[in-house]
């Protein structure tokens, strides 16, 4: 029996010692850090420019309450930044609610994404849902914005990349985890959406960057991030421009989603895209007739055609893959995976690639 007392006595002895020396603060004893930002250090011995984001709380929550402040440190690694930043503020760093990462652009055209993504990956207090993307001039500057809409500190890049406020198709989100599989996932190469400081308090996102395993290679206009958007995340709120002899028509697509097949044909080997378009005529320039749709959708498929072989050809040419033309491949073709991949990488760049859109409009609108 004593022994037995003795045991529970040692338990709650070890138990509060436990608790007393855990690492749990109270909540106001935290700085909530909201984004984070890496960019090349302005100093010689330095590498990187590192800059966190942390929420001030406000007892509303309200248009203009969006209440920040900005901690930056210069050094050879994210780590030892975090740690040196700690030593500037009078409370701990909760990394829990981080949800933005912004690159900044000179950044990602240097290279090494690899080593600037290995620490966030490794911390289990970051989610592996944040936002990735890359930010024009710089990420400081990015995470500096201040649009007296927002409501909370960086709502405005969680809403614009969680498509929850605003809808389009030029906005490309990424997540933290799929960046980190593109880096060193054969067959499919990494993106990152630009975010693109306007003066004012605005931004605009409707760009992105293309990277190989290790730095930036292509940017794409808003016209070709809207047909990479189509391949990637299957998209609604779509407007597709088709020239005619006099004028032209809009396209409101509210389903664009794009497949792809890869075949051998003829000892050749055959990617054929198929993007499906279904929407309505949103706008026209000259008179458009209900009873000649057909002919509307014939005039968009050939369109279409036309743009999406332009935009695959450019990705051939810069000899990168963010589709994922590679990945398919290696899945399909079974066998030794290292001889299967230095097959690919000598098939691509004499790929031929074939376009089969299929486009339905349903009305002309209210006019017609």
């Amino acid at each position: 029996m004593k022994g037995k007392r003795l045991l529970v006595l040692l338990t709650l002895l070890l138990a509060g010692s436990a608790l007393g020396g855990c690492g749990f603060k109270d909540i106001d004893k935290r700085f909530f850090v909201v984004a984070m930002s890496v960019d090349p250090s302005g100093k010689e011995d330095k590498k990187y420019l590192v800059t966190v984001k942390l929420a001030i709380p406000s007892p509303s929550e309200k248009f203009g309450s969006n209440q920040y402040t900005l901690v930056s440190e210069d050094t050879d690694s994210i780590a030892q930044a975090v740690r040196i930043i700690k030593s500037k503020v009078d409370k701990e760093l909760d990394l829990g609610h981080l949800k933005a990462i912004v690159i900044g652009r000179e950044l990602v055209e240097k290279g090494n994404m690899d080593e600037v993504m290995d620490w966030f990956v490794r911390r289990r207090d970051i989610q592996n849902i944040a936002w990735v993307a890359a930010g024009v001039p710089d990420g400081r500057s990015i995470l500096d914005l201040r649009p007296p809409t927002e409501r909370l500190p960086s709502n405005m890049l969680f809403m614009s990349f969680g498509q929850v406020g605003t809808e389009t198709a030029y906005i490309v989100s990424e997540y933290l985890f799929d960046f980190r599989r593109r880096l060193r996932e054969r067959g499919l190469d990494p993106i990152l959406p630009i975010v693109e400081s306007r003066g004012d308090q605005q931004v605009a996102i409707n760009k992105v960057a293309l990277l190989d395993k290790n730095k930036m290679r292509l940017v794409l206009d808003p016209l070709d991030t809207k047909i990479f958007n189509s391949f990637y995340q299957g998209i609604g709120k779509y407007d597709i421009q088709i020239r005619q002899d006099q004028g032209y028509f809009i396209i409101s697509a509210d389903n664009v989603k794009g497949s792809f097949t890869i075949e051998n044909v003829q000892g050749k080997t055959v990617i054929t895209l198929k993007p499906h378009i279904h929407g309505i005529i949103e706008e026209a320039t000259s008179p458009i007739s209900k009873t000649e749709l057909a002919k509307y959708e014939r005039q968009a498929e050939q369109e279409i055609k036309e743009r999406a072989l332009q935009f695959v050809k450019r990705l051939q040419q810069a000899n990168i893959d963010p589709i994922g033309f590679g990945l398919r491949y290696r899945a399909r073709h079974p066998g030794n995976p290292d001889h299967v991949w230095k097959k690919w990488v000598e098939l691509y760049p004499e790929v031929e690639f074939r376009v089969q859109p299929h486009v339905r409009l349903t009305s002309t609108g209210q006019l017609g």
